[in-house]
């Protein structure tokens, strides 16, 4: 039997025997990556952590398979730049690696990927996302209670298509967004349609995955009360009424008054009337049935009747003033019937 050894022989079994177990250590190391998928605004940071179990000998960051930093355990960080660049977060039981992407651009999107010497990688997803502006047009807005109005929200400038909703008082609405790209842009909008009930603060709320917390825009809407309808017109018109009613009964009360006192008035001079001619047919009566006749004889009487008339002889008789006549005797007056 041969041996394969020399002087050095010893020496080359240990190397061996040492990178056999450190090769048989590394692939036994477990390896974790986090995050898998990561979302960034272009110019800002982001960051991936890469763990293993066990001490690793060589760790090197890629991104879009392109190296960037070379982590050794002796030297520790190799090609460190502005834009990339790993700190060690290593405790006991825990080494891991921080690995930065400063001010990152849209070239940067993409894989990330941490290789560790002997095993496998782990690759990560990186996004790199525009914030655009937002705003409502129109702004602050002020209707009578009951009324209807909308509101337009615009997000112009994102990436990606954002997600667009509302918020009024605090309680969330959904809209249908509409959006359409300039360049590798988006520009959305969303129409909100309210009903104005009481004073309200409405909110856009736009969000995309590199925002922790949406961008928003404010405006308020202020509802005016009804206008009460004015009493004093109200009352005024009922009191014109009310006073013209009046006027017309007591015209009517009037005219109706004076008609019946003139036909009151009208009996009453018809029954004046009636005994003034009943007065003035008396003496008429009185003449038909006879009249006064101014001569007077004597009781003792010479003439003699004719008819029932008498005649008398009035030789000896002296007339008294207003017809009479004096014989001496007493005097009568007759009465000569026509």
């Amino acid at each position: 039997m041969r041996c394969w050894c020399d002087d050095n022989g010893g020496n080359m079994y240990a190397f061996r025997l040492g990178l056999f177990l450190l090769i048989t250590t590394v692939v036994s190391a477990q390896v974790q990556l986090q995050p898998l998928n990561a979302a960034v605004l272009r110019g800002s940071k982001a960051r991936f952590n890469c763990s293993t179990t066990q001490p690793p000998s060589v760790m090197n960051w890629m991104v879009n398979g392109r190296l960037v930093i070379t982590i050794l355990q002796a030297s520790e960080v190799l090609n460190s730049t502005d834009r990339f660049s790993a700190t060690n977060f290593t405790k006991p039981g825990d080494y891991r690696w921080e690995f930065v992407i400063s001010n990152v651009q849209r070239e940067d999107a993409g894989e990330v990927t941490c290789q560790v010497l002997g095993g496998a990688g782990r690759m990560a997803t990186l996004s790199i996302q525009e914030r655009g502006s937002v705003g409502i047009i129109g702004g602050n807005q002020t209707k009578t209670e009951g009324g209807q109005t909308e509101f337009q929200c615009r997000a112009v400038g994102w990436f990606p298509e954002p997600n667009v909703s509302w918020s009024v008082n605090g309680v969330a609405y959904s809209c249908n967004t509409s959006s359409v790209t300039q360049g590798n842009l988006f520009d959305s909008s969303c129409m909100l349609a309210v009903t104005a009930v009481k004073n309200s603060s409405v909110q856009c709320l736009v969000k995309i995955p590199a925002l922790s917390t949406p961008d928003s825009s404010t405006v308020f809407l202020t509802v005016g009360k009804l206008a009460k309808r004015d009493q004093t017109v109200l009352i005024a018109i009922t009191v014109a009424f009310s006073a013209a009613a009046l006027l017309f009964l007591i015209i009517y009360g009037i005219v109706f008054f004076c008609k019946r006192r003139k036909k009151k008035s009208s009996y009453q001079e018809e029954l004046r009337r009636a005994r003034v001619q009943s007065q003035n047919r008396t003496p008429a009566t009185e003449n038909v049935r006879g009249r006064d006749n101014q001569g007077y004889i004597r009781d003792r009487h010479d003439g003699h009747t004719n008819g029932g008339v008498w005649y008398t002889n009035h030789s000896n008789k002296h007339q008294m003033p207003d017809g009479f006549f004096d014989d001496g005797h007493r005097n009568h007056r007759h009465m000569t019937i026509v």
